[in-house]
């Protein structure tokens, strides 16, 4: 076996690498949806995650103009509440926090509803936590509308 035939195999060996190391890169390009950004509640006690779907997925939804999905996840510890279906979020991605009793859900639009969003004990301490000094009217009154 000459040399020539050596360096033809590696060459062989090295564009084969490339190819497979290109086709991968695509694979994961096709297939990753793409972060928007983040919202934490006003307790900060639950986040929301906006993701543009990947671009097979735009092709499988190719009648929406946006199409997204979201994550809601509680923050500490961290854990993930629930994740959407893919929805259309073009003029319909207002966010509504709806976190207190009886409604305890999340909205995003018209489309995306997290239901049944528990409270967190975090919360409610928060709420239960007593001042020190209860004579004054005006320190109760801040405290009723503190847990609202």
């Amino acid at each position: 076996m000459s040399r020539l035939d050596s360096n033809k195999k590696y060459l062989r060996r090295a564009l084969w690498l490339c190819l497979a190391a290109l086709v991968a890169c695509c694979v994961r390009y096709l297939t990753t949806p793409v972060f928007k950004g983040s919202y934490i509640s006003p307790r900060h006690v639950y986040r929301v995650e906006y993701y543009d779907v990947s671009p097979i997925q735009r092709l499988i939804h190719y009648d929406m103009k946006i199409p997204s999905f979201v994550r809601l996840y509680r923050i500490e510890p961290e854990t993930l509440m629930g994740e959407s279906d893919v929805a259309d979020l073009w003029i319909n991605g207002q966010l509504y926090w709806w976190l207190n009793p009886p409604v305890n859900a999340v909205q995003i639009g018209r489309d995306i509803v997290f239901e049944n969003v528990p409270l967190s004990v975090r919360t409610v301490l928060d709420c239960l936590t007593l001042p020190s000094d209860l004579n004054s009217l005006s320190t109760l009154k801040n405290l009723v509308f503190s847990c609202r």
